[in-house]
């Protein structure tokens, strides 16, 4: 009895033994990003590491993030010892010009323990969220409070700035009565359309000397602007506080035609690229985009609501 016990140990020695041992690798893998959430342009460090016993070695490198999500700004190289172990790995400057919810994959590494088979290993996944500026809301500085300035009367002073601030209000009532006489026999203009003053307002920008001053942002900022105050106007939609994607989302209950939802697309997206990419358009794409712009608010006015315009403007 007392041999068979013996050797149901040993057999299970011989079996356990080296699971267990196959499990007990001293490595551990980690990845990590300083931040989940970020805006565009934003930049995100994005680290993985490795730490491992001297026994182990490591026979994959750690790869780059898709080119496809991410922009790489700036790659370092990791390697350190941890009292008797040794830490390697990367990290990475990533930035985004892309909103959306994205996905690090894990990151399979494969290493070998003195002469034993290969074995792989995996990092964790990871999750990013790239928002708009516009999400947030504004932050301004907050400074000290400076300390109160004495102040000393002066009469003569006073009387000679009240007497400025008198002659300046009887001025000003003045030039109000005589204009309110004038606008008397003045007809009111007419108001304009929501149109007609996206039409305006888009000239006075054409005809504008910003891109030759080559304030790109400030020209397509402008651009961005009036087609959102145009969007509020034509389908009630608090266009101006929304980003591009969530102003085509609002905008899919208005069953607009194919052709002028990709040009709306196509328009807000360039900007956004021009006002938080720096991209900087040609001539041939800054001509494309004025044009599209246009065309939509031709193709958003109802076909009878047009035709009466053209009937009272005699055409």
């Amino acid at each position: 009895m007392r041999k068979s016990f013996f050797f149901a140990l040993l057999f299970v020695a011989a079996f356990c033994v080296p699971c267990l041992a196959a499990n007990t690798d001293d490595i551990r893998v980690k990845a990590e990003v300083d931040k989940a959430f970020l805006t565009i342009g934003d930049p995100v460090t994005y680290t993985v590491t490795v730490e491992h016993s001297p026994d182990i070695r490591i026979l994959s490198e750690i790869p780059a993030p898709s080119s496809d999500i991410l922009e790489i700004k700036k790659v370092e190289d990791i390697h350190k010892k941890l009292k008797k172990n040794i830490v390697t790995g990367r990290k990475f400057i990533l930035t985004s010009y892309r909103l959306g919810e994205f996905v690090l994959d894990p990151v399979i590494l494969k290493y070998q323990k003195d002469g034993q088979p290969e074995k792989s290993i995996p990092t964790n996944k990871l999750y990013l969220t790239v928002k708009s500026v516009t999400n947030g809301a504004p932050q301004e500085d907050i400074r000290d409070v400076k300390s109160v300035v004495p102040y000393k009367l002066h009469l003569g002073k006073f009387l000679w700035t009240l007497l400025a601030l008198s002659l300046l209000m009887a001025g000003y009532f003045l030039y109000r009565a005589l204009r309110k006489k004038k606008n008397v026999f003045q007809p009111a203009p007419s108001p304009l359309t929501a149109e007609e003053e996206a039409f305006l307002h888009l000239g006075e920008l054409f005809e504008s000397d910003l891109l030759k001053r080559g304030l790109i942002k400030m020209y397509y900022l402008r651009l961005s602007e009036i087609l959102r105050v145009y969007f509020e106007k034509r389908y009630q939609i608090l266009a101006v506080e929304l980003t591009t994607v969530e102003i085509l989302r609002a905008l899919r209950p208005q069953h607009l035609e194919t052709g002028l939802y990709q040009k709306i697309q196509y328009v807000l997206d360039a900007s956004d690229l021009a006002k938080f990419a720096k991209w900087i358009p040609t001539a041939p794409e800054i001509m494309q985009i004025n044009k599209k712009a246009e065309e939509i608010i031709k193709e958003s006015v109802p076909v009878l609501e047009q035709a009466l315009a053209e009937a009272s403007h005699g055409v």
